[in-house]
């Protein structure tokens, strides 16, 4: 009796971890899913910046400011 007693026990622990490291990975997965939603966001916005860059200065021939331009203390 004894030993199918430990035995349970033995079983409910391995239980319990395996659950608990399912919590972990779970939780590893959605930080790795927010940081690719991220990644992708800053992919799309510099895409998005060199395609109006290349517009400007290809259809409609604007060039680029020059630092000298951008000083707001002038």
């Amino acid at each position: 009796m004894a030993v199918l007693l430990a035995g349970v026990v033995a079983l409910n622990v391995a239980v319990l971890r395996l659950n608990v490291q399912l919590d972990q990975t779970q939780r590893e997965r959605n930080q790795l899913r927010a940081d690719n939603a991220q990644l992708s966001t800053d992919i799309a916005a510099r895409a998005a910046s060199g395609r109006i860059i290349a517009l400007g200065t290809g259809r409609l021939g604007l060039t680029p400011a020059t630092p000298d331009y951008l000083d707001l203390r002038k």
